[in-house]
């Protein structure tokens, strides 16, 4: 029985096939579905608080590295700027005779910034004799100060600190009562002040600010109105020094401490001197996990039912692309290469139909193509028939010319015919063979003097070749069609004198170079275009023999490792090949 089932499902199409599947994996029980479901519901809703929460870290992060930044910055404005170092060692003189006068230009500097920095509580330096100079902003005073008073030299620590290390200090959180008994909690930031022009005699003083833990808090606590969220800021020894927590503040936690359904969340802040710790209480998290259930479970049954709809529709739509397919497929088969499949599926299925119109056209192409390769070869040998001339017969007959030319002392025609001998032989031994570019560089200077003789020296011709290329190989008669195009096409010229520039340079370590320049009246830009776009496998373009002759026996002998390119304007025409040498 199961037997037969399988083999009638094996007769299916591949449409009903999916169908089948996709129903049969639509009922699976509905009770793992659910539980499957919920698994990733509560694993997503649990990674996407996560990110939420580290998000919200960072920008806490950010926040409280910006909030110590700009008063590393009034620090390093104090250190840098010179002044306060001449002044404070002048007063670490005890006997210096502008000693209140310098003490009160420091008073005013530091009301100053604090008039500048109101969330600042104090700002203050202290000398090498550790007396304290500065502005309160709490009792708005340099003389009755709450941030550095003399009762509690809890500052003096931070100070002297500052005596013995290059980098700033970040003092312990310390509680502090107003003479209003109303309680602070307050840091200091120490940082050591030195002459920069003379390092040698060291630390001169430092300078003290005094920052109020409530600002601190506001720059990383979260609004949690269902009290959900602890976030506190500790130091290295495990202290909360700030916290949204008042009562947390002063008390020491362990690395390993676990709080049950709660997540914790933590980030370095400058370089590790404080850690932020946020601890979220997940159970409010669970509360809600009980509605997502029920809610799963109604939509279970919804997507099941919408999904047996969709899976018909789709079915359908596979059916149709399948058999648009398999038909253009038949017709290919029995030979018509020129069906195509009009869509505009952008799937797997448009990727099939894409190869399979890119398939049957190359196949279509290489079928014209090897029609006219067999065309073309049937043409050469014919032409090859008709020009079975015995070169031996041309040769006696140039010889005895040249002999009369001599007895009439005609000794330019002699020397034109011995020429005209040499380039005749030269082009019709081995006419594809491979030679030298120094055999080639020779021919192409017997047939310029030919040329030049012709034309009675119109023009003139410069050859810049290499002698490093001379010895290297390429195929022969490659080139002097372009420099017949020059001669016959581009002169005569707007300059009043014809030039011919011939460049052959070695291109790395496997091409050769080979450029023809003229200063002539340049070429139509119709025929250019044609010429550096030109399909050589159509031979579709009518005149410019010689230069498509080129065009095609570059591609020919080279394919894409060989390279044609034309520029022309009214002032001349530059031709660049690039090839293979041997």
């Amino acid at each position: 029985m199961i037997r037969k089932l399988l083999n009638r499902y094996k007769s299916y199409s591949i449409a009903k096939k999916t169908l089948i599947i996709l129903l049969a994996g639509s009922i699976v029980p509905l009770m793992i579905m659910e539980t499957i479901t919920c698994m990733i519901a509560a694993s997503t809703l649990k990674r996407q608080t996560d990110i939420l929460m580290e998000s919200n870290m960072k920008l806490s992060q950010k926040g409280l590295e910006d909030y110590f930044s700009q008063y590393d910055s009034i620090i390093m404005s104090i250190y840098t700027e010179n002044q306060y170092a001449l002044k404070l060692e002048k007063l670490n003189v005890w006997d210096s005779r502008n000693y209140y006068l310098i003490k009160k230009e420091l008073e005013d500097d530091l009301e100053n910034i604090s008039y500048l920095h109101p969330e600042i509580l104090g700002i203050a330096v202290v000398t090498q004799k550790k007396e304290c100079i500065g502005y309160d902003s709490v009792t708005n005073s340099t003389m009755n100060s709450f941030c550095f008073p003399n009762r509690d030299k809890s500052w003096l620590e931070v100070a002297d600190e500052t005596f013995l290390t290059t980098r700033t200090v970040y003092s312990d959180m310390i509680n502090r009562k107003e003479d209003n008994g109303t309680s602070r909690n307050i840091i200091y930031l120490g940082h050591r002040i030195a002459d920069i022009n003379n390092y040698r005699q060291g630390t001169v003083g430092s300078i003290l600010i005094c920052l109020d833990e409530e600002r601190i808090r506001e720059t990383y606590s979260q609004e949690d109105k269902q009290d959900r969220t602890v976030s506190f800021l500790c130091d290295t020894n495990g202290t909360i020094i700030s916290s949204n927590r008042a009562e947390l503040i002063g008390t020491r936690i362990e690395p390993a401490t676990k709080v049950r359904f709660s997540s914790i969340y933590t980030k370095p802040v400058l370089n590790g001197q404080y850690v932020l710790v946020t601890i979220r209480d997940n159970r409010e998290l669970l509360k809600d996990f009980k509605y997502i259930f029920e809610v799963i479970f109604l939509l279970t049954i919804l997507i099941i039912i919408t999904s047996i709809l969709i899976m018909l529709r789709f079915a359908e739509s596979l059916q149709v692309r399948v058999e648009k397919i398999t038909s253009a497929m038949d017709k290919a088969y029995k030979g018509d290469y020129t069906v195509q499949i009009s869509h505009s599926w952008q799937d797997e299925f448009g990727i099939i139909a894409r190869h399979f119109n890119h398939m049957v056209t190359k196949i279509d192409q290489s079928g014209r193509m090897e029609k006219e390769a067999l065309l073309r070869e049937k043409n050469a040998e014919l032409k090859a028939l008709e020009a079975q001339i015995n070169p031996h017969f041309l040769y006696n007959t140039l010889d005895a010319i040249n002999w009369i030319a001599i007895e009439n002392e005609q000794f330019l025609i002699s020397k034109m015919l011995k020429n005209l001998a040499n380039i005749l032989r030269y082009s019709i031994h081995k006419s594809n063979g491979v030679v030298s570019v120094r055999s080639e560089t020779e021919y192409l200077k017997q047939y310029i003097f030919l040329q030049q003789q012709r034309f009675s020296f119109s023009f003139h011709c410069i050859m810049d070749i290499e002698e490093e290329v001379m010895d290297l190989k390429m195929h022969k008669l490659l080139f002097q069609p372009l420099i017949e195009n020059s001669i016959n096409h581009g002169f005569p010229g707007k300059s009043g004198e014809d030039l011919i520039t011939i460049t052959i340079r070695k291109k790395g370590e496997r091409h050769l170079m080979f450029e023809v320049k003229d200063n002539g009246k340049g070429m139509d830009s119709e025929l250019i275009h044609e010429l550096n776009h030109y399909d050589y496998s159509a031979s579709s373009l009518e005149g410019s023999i010689g230069v498509r002759n080129v065009i095609m026996r570059i591609k020919y002998y080279y394919g894409d490792e060989g390279h044609f390119e034309i520029e022309s304007d009214e002032n001349g025409t530059i031709v660049r090949a690039e090839i293979l040498f041997e």
